[in-house]
C-alpha cells in the first residue's frame, strides 16, 4: 500500500537511500560494521572528578558524561517522591500511607535499598513485569482477526510469564523455554512449565477464514518470525519474506532458513499433567486403549447385521442450502466441515435418495470440545424433531472427528429432505451416514454397550481433575523449506536448509540437528554470551521502563532504521555485565535503581541546562511519565479499597466471537466489576476494555515495546464521567473518611497537603456543601484529586 501511494519520483528516491545505506557498509556484505551488529564491547568503568556522587558504575558513565558538558547532576529526588517512584516503578501500585511515613522517617542509608529488595521479591513485582513482557510478546486472549474466537488457555502463558519474572529466571532460559521448552529434558513439574511458556509461538493473530492453506501456514510462520525477531533480538526478520532487506543484512535465503524451522513445528494444545499425577495418567491411558480396543470389536459385531448395500454417505459440506461455513482442511489429513460463522441459528438441508425401505441407523461424524447439540428435521416434520450432535469427543480439530449414533428411523425409498440445526453455535460436522439395520434389537443392544463404553471414554478425556491445557507447539514434519518467489507460497525458489541470521552471529558456530525443527538451536544461537543483539535489547527494554526512554530511544528497532545509542559505552557494559551476572533482570534492576541516577530528581534548576542536550536528558532525571492503563486502573482500585490482591482463582469469561452491543456492555460490566489486576483481565483483540484503550493499552496482535502516549479530548471526559471511577471515588471518600484531607493526600500522593493546598480543598468542600451536602462534596473532592495530574503521573 505505501509502495502503491508514492509516485516515480518518491520511488527513486526511496531506492537511492537504501543504496547509499547499503554502500556506506551497512549492505548485506558489511553488515557487522553497524554498531549492533557486532558483539557488545568490553569498557571500563570511566574516571569522574566528583567521586563522592557515585553509588555504582551506572553513575561513571553518567557523571563522566555530564561533567564533560560541564553540566552538574540534578539533586535526589524528595524522600515522597521517590518511594512513590520506585513502587510504581516495581510494582505497579502506590506505597500505603503507612509505608511512605515509615520511609520518611528512616533516615538510614539503607532505607531505600530495603524498599528495592522487598518490592522485588513481593508478588506483584513480577505481575507488573510480566506484564511488561507481556505487551513484547503479543499477547492475547482471543485470535483476533477475521474470527476472534477465543484462547481458552492462552492464560496459562500469561501465568508462566507472571512466575518466571517473580523467580528472576535467567533471561536466557527465558527465551530457551518459550521457544524450545517442549525439548528441553525436563522432570515432569519442569516438563509442564516449559510446555506452557512455548505459548509465545501460538497465541498470535492468525487469519482462520482464509480458505488458502498453504497461505495461511505460511503467514502464521511469518507472524512467528516477527514475533521471535523483534521481541529477542530488536530487528524485523519478515522484511525479508519477498526480498532482501532494504536496509538490514538479512538476506531473504535467511528468512526462509528461519522459516524452515517454524514450518517444522506444529500449533496445538496439550494436555498436561498436574505434579504428582503421572501414575494415574498412565492408568488412564492403559484404560482408554482397552476401551477402544473393545469398540473396534463391537462395530464389527455390528456390521453383521446391517445392510452395507443401502448405506448412504455424503459429506456435511455438500448441502443444498443452509448458512453455516465451510472451514477446508488444510492437508488430506485434515477434515474439511461445516460450522457456524458466528452466533446464530444455523441450518444445513440435504438431498438424499433412500434406496429401500426400513429402518436405518443415523450416524454424524463430527468433532467438539464442548457439546454443542442440535436437532434432526426430516422432510419438514416438526413434530418428530431428533435431538442430534450432543456428544463430545475431545477437542476440536481433525484428529478429534469421530462417528456417533444418533438415532433409528425409518425411511420409505425415494427422495427425502434431511435438515440439521444447531443454535446459537454449531460442531464441526464432517459427514452424515445412513445405514440400513436387518436385526434392530441385536443392533440396539451392541449399540448401548458401544454408547456405555463412548460415555466412559469421554469421562476419561474430559477429566480435568489430573490434566490440564496449554497453548503449546511442538515439532512437526521437519523439513527445509524452499524460497517463496515473491513472497507467494505457491511460487517456489531455491531449498534453502533450516538456519540462523548469516550476518548477526555469535562466535560460536551453531547449525541445526536433522531430526529436530531448529527450535532449540536457534534458541541457543540467540542467548550465547556474545550474541550482538540479545542482551542489548533486554537491557536497553528494562532502561526504558526505568527511565521512559531508552539508550537507545528506538526500543524495537536495533536495525539500520532505528537510533543509535546515546550512550554506547554504557549499553555494552550493561550488557556484558547482565551476561556475567547469570541473565539476572533483578540485579540489574538493583544496579538501576540503587545508582544516584535514577534516584535524582525533576525540579533542579541546573537540570534543566541539561535540556539542550538531549544526550544528557536522558540521565539527570527518567521522564515524568503517565500511569499505564493497568496501573492506573490498579491504584483506583487499591486506594478505594476494593482491589484483591491475590491472584484471582476464576478466569474471567467474557464474549469475544462476534459479541453484540449487549455482549459488549457485559463484557465491560465484568470488567468493571473484577476485583483483581488488571494483568487478569482478558485481552480480546479488537474489543479492548475501553479504560485500557483510552489509556494506551498497546495493539495486542504485535510486539510492543514502547507504548504510545496520547493527550485527548476522550480522556478528559473518561475520567470526569465515567461509572466505575465514580463509585471508586464514593468508596474512597467512605475509606478515608469526611474532611479527613492529610490521610487523603497520603494515600492518593505519597505526601502531605501543604497549607495552600489545605486552603484550596476547604473552600472547594465549603462551596460544593451549599449546593450538594457534605457527602456529595467529599466524594467530589476525592474524585477531583483520583483523577488529577499529580495522582495519574510518577515523577
Amino acid at each position: 500500500m505505501f509502495f502503491a501511494e508514492l509516485g516515480g519520483f518518491q520511488r527513486i528516491i526511496f531506492y537511492f537511500i537504501a543504496f547509499l545505506l547499503t554502500v556506506n557498509g551497512f549492505g548485506e556484505e558489511d553488515g557487522g560494521k553497524h554498531w549492533s551488529f557486532v558483539s557488545p564491547k568490553v569498557y571500563s568503568v570511566p574516571a569522574v572528578k566528583t567521586e563522592e556522587w557515585v553509588k555504582n558504575e551506572i553513575d561513571n558513565f553518567i557523571l563522566a558524561d555530564l561533567e564533560g558538558s560541564d553540566i552538574a547532576p540534578a539533586k535526589k529526588a524528595e524522600p515522597a517522591q521517590l518511594i512513590r517512584r520506585i513502587y510504581y516503578d516495581l510494582i505497579g501500585l502506590p506505597p500505603s500511607p503507612k509505608k511512605v511515613e515509615e520511609f520518611l522517617k528512616d533516615h538510614s542509608p539503607e532505607a531505600f535499598a530495603r524498599i528495592v529488595n522487598n518490592l522485588l521479591d513481593s508478588p506483584q513485582y513480577g505481575e507488573r513485569w510480566g506484564r511488561h513482557w507481556l505487551d513484547v510478546a503479543r499477547y492475547g486472549d482471543s485470535n483476533g482477526g477475521d474470527e476472534n474466537h477465543a484462547y481458552p488457555h492462552a492464560w496459562r502463558y500469561r501465568n508462566y510469564v507472571i512466575d518466571a519474572f517473580n523467580r528472576d529466571l535467567p533471561y536466557n532460559e527465558f527465551i530457551i523455554e518459550q521457544l524450545a521448552g517442549d525439548l528441553l529434558e525436563s522432570n515432569s513439574t519442569e516438563l509442564s512449565r516449559r510446555v506452557t511458556a512455548t505459548g509465545f509461538l501460538a497465541i498470535g493473530t492468525k487469519i482462520l477464514a482464509e480458505k488458502d492453506g498453504v497461505k495461511k501456514r505460511a503467514d502464521i510462520i511469518d507472524e512467528q518470525i516477527d514475533a521471535v525477531s523483534r521481541s529477542f533480538m530488536g530487528i524485523s526478520v519478515s522484511c525479508a519474506r519477498c526480498h532482501d532487506h532494504k536496509f538490514d543484512p538479512i538476506p531473504i535465503a535467511d528468512y526462509y532458513a528461519l522459516a524452515g524451522i517454524f514450518h517444522s513445528t506444529k500449533i496445538e494444545d496439550q494436555s498436561l499433567n498436574k505434579p504428582g499425577d503421572e501414575q494415574k495418567e498412565e492408568k488412564k491411558k492403559a484404560r482408554l486403549e482397552a476401551i477402544n480396543n473393545r469398540l473396534n470389536d463391537l462395530e464389527g459385531k455390528i456390521s453383521e447385521f446391517i445392510d452395507a448395500e443401502s448405506i448412504v454417505q455424503w459429506e456435511a459440506e455438500k448441502f443444498i442450502r443452509g448458512n453455516v461455513s465451510v472451514i477446508a482442511g488444510n492437508n488430506e489429513n485434515e477434515a474439511t466441515y461445516i460450522s457456524d460463522p458466528g452466533s446464530q441459528e444455523n441450518f444445513a438441508e440435504y438431498e438424499v435418495r433412500i434406496p429401500n425401505e426400513g429402518t436405518y441407523s443415523v450416524d454424524f461424524r463430527y468433532a467438539a470440545e464442548r457439546s454443542r447439540p442440535g436437532s434432526l428435521i426430516i422432510d419438514d416434520d416438526k413434530d418428530k424433531v431428533i435431538p442430534v450432535l450432543a456428544e463430545v469427543t475431545g477437542g476440536w480439530s481433525s484428529e478429534h472427528q469421530r462417528w456417533n449414533h444418533e438415532a433409528y428411523v425409518h425411511l420409505d425409498s425415494g427422495d427425502h429432505v434431511l435438515r440439521v440445526e444447531s443454535k446459537p453455535l454449531m460442531s464441526h460436522l464432517d459427514r452424515i451416514r445412513l445405514t440400513r439395520v436387518r436385526s434392530l434389537d441385536q443392533v440396539k443392544s451392541l449399540r448401548l454397550k458401544t454408547d456405555n463404553l463412548k460415555k466412559e471414554r469421554t469421562g476419561l478425556e474430559t477429566d480435568d481433575n489430573n490434566m490440564y491445557k496449554v497453548m503449546a507447539v511442538r515439532d512437526g514434519d521437519v523439513a527445509d523449506i524452499n524460497i517463496n518467489l515473491r513472497g507467494d507460497p505457491h511460487e517456489r525458489g531455491k531449498l534453502v536448509p533450516r538456519g540462523f541470521l548469516s550476518k548477526i552471529t555469535p562466535r560460536k558456530v551453531l547449525a541445526c540437528a536433522d531430526g529436530s525443527s531448529g527450535r532449540l538451536e536457534l534458541a541457543k544461537w540467540m542467548t550465547e554470551p556474545d550474541h550482538p543483539l540479545t542482551a542489548r535489547v533486554i537491557v536497553n527494554r528494562i532502561w526504558y521502563w526505568h527511565f521512559g526512554k531508552g539508550i537507545v530511544s528506538t526500543v524495537d528497532d536495533f536495525g539500520m532504521t532505528g537510533t543509535e545509542p546515546s550512550h554506547p559505552e554504557l549499553l555494552d557494559y550493561l550488557a556484558n555485565d547482565f551476561v556475567r551476572n547469570g541473565w539476572s533482570i533483578k540485579m540489574l534492576h538493583r544496579k538501576i535503581l540503587l545508582s544516584n541516577t535514577y534516584q535524582m530528581g525533576a525540579d533542579d534548576s541546573n537540570a534543566l541546562a541539561a535540556k539542550k542536550d538531549p544526550k544528557n536528558l536522558l540521565y539527570w532525571h527518567r521522564d515524568v511519565r503517565r500511569l499505564e492503563a493497568e496501573s492506573f486502573r490498579d491504584s483506583i482500585l487499591l486506594v478505594s479499597g476494593n482491589l484483591n490482591m491475590a491472584p484471582p482463582s476464576l478466569l474471567l469469561s467474557v464474549k469475544s466471537q462476534d459479541p453484540s452491543p449487549s455482549d459488549l456492555l457485559k463484557n465491560r460490566q465484568s470488567y468493571e466489576n473484577y476485583p483483581y489486576r488488571s494483568v487478569y483481565l482478558p485481552v480480546v483483540r479488537s474489543h479492548l476494555y475501553d479504560l485500557l484503550t483510552l489509556l494506551g493499552f498497546p495493539n495486542a496482535t504485535t510486539t510492543v515495546g514502547q507504548r504510545s502516549r496520547t493527550t485527548v479530548p476522550t480522556q478528559a471526559l473518561l475520567m470526569m464521567n465515567n461509572p466505575f471511577l465514580i463509585r471508586q471515588a464514593e468508596s474512597l471518600a467512605l475509606r478515608i473518611g469526611e474532611g479527613k484531607v492529610r490521610e487523603l493526600y497520603l494515600t492518593l500522593f505519597s505526601r502531605i497537603p501543604s497549607p495552600e493546598e489545605m486552603q484550596w480543598i476547604s473552600h472547594f468542600f465549603d462551596e460544593y456543601t451549599k449546593i450538594s451536602g457534605k457527602k456529595k462534596a467529599w466524594e467530589s473532592v476525592c474524585h477531583t484529586l483520583l483523577i488529577s495530574n499529580e495522582f495519574l503521573h510518577v515523577w
